[in-house]
């Protein structure tokens, strides 16, 4: 015998709690493709993203703190794209800080605490061109070749992203399998 539920029966006595359709999960894609400029006031993203306008603005989200901001597309086109910018050279404004949908992109607006110049966007980018600018490494003609090379890459792999470090743990793995092939 099939016997339906008080709520698939049209019936609530109040005791029955009703299904909630479960949402898909995705996965999220990085967003890798965006740009900044500055204003006196703010600093702004412009974030390319194909499709972003066919999406209802309640599936964009951006939580923004101090420091950083985490920029979430829901389900476009099957899939969730995500930008995180963490460590932001300055300050932001969070509950002033803004975007909007246009054409196939976002643009967020950071509102800035100070009306200063940005040299750079995060803490990490300017440790990394403050980085190159320094003075070049000391030749010593005794010293073994491979182990500057290790050097740049152990260094390379600290201050990299999270892209970074995981190309050189690939070409490091990849090297590695190799070399035992070889032997």
């Amino acid at each position: 015998m099939n016997r339906l539920s008080n709520t698939e029966a049209g019936k609530d006595d109040g005791t029955s709690v009703p299904k909630v359709p479960k949402q898909k999960e995705f996965h999220a894609k990085k967003i890798t493709n965006y740009g900044w400029d500055q204003s006196e006031k703010s600093v702004k993203m412009y974030v390319s993203l194909k499709g972003v306008h066919t999406v209802p603005a309640e599936q964009v989200r951006v939580k923004y703190t101090q420091k950083s901001f985490d920029l979430i597309v829901h389900n476009l086109e099957g899939s969730n794209h995500q930008l995180n910018i963490a460590n932001l050279l300055h300050d932001i404004d969070a509950e002033n800080s803004s975007f909007k949908i246009k054409t196939d992109n976002l643009i967020l607006f950071l509102r800035k605490v100070e009306k200063i110049t940005w040299k750079y966007l995060t803490v990490a980018e300017q440790k990394s061109k403050l980085m190159k600018e320094s003075a070049p490494p000391k030749y010593d003609d005794k010293a073994d070749p491979s182990a500057g090379i290790m050097d740049m890459m152990r260094k390379m792999y600290d201050d990299g992203d999270d892209e970074m470090k995981r190309t050189i743990a690939k070409a490091w793995t990849e090297s590695r399998d190799k070399e035992k092939d070889m032997l």
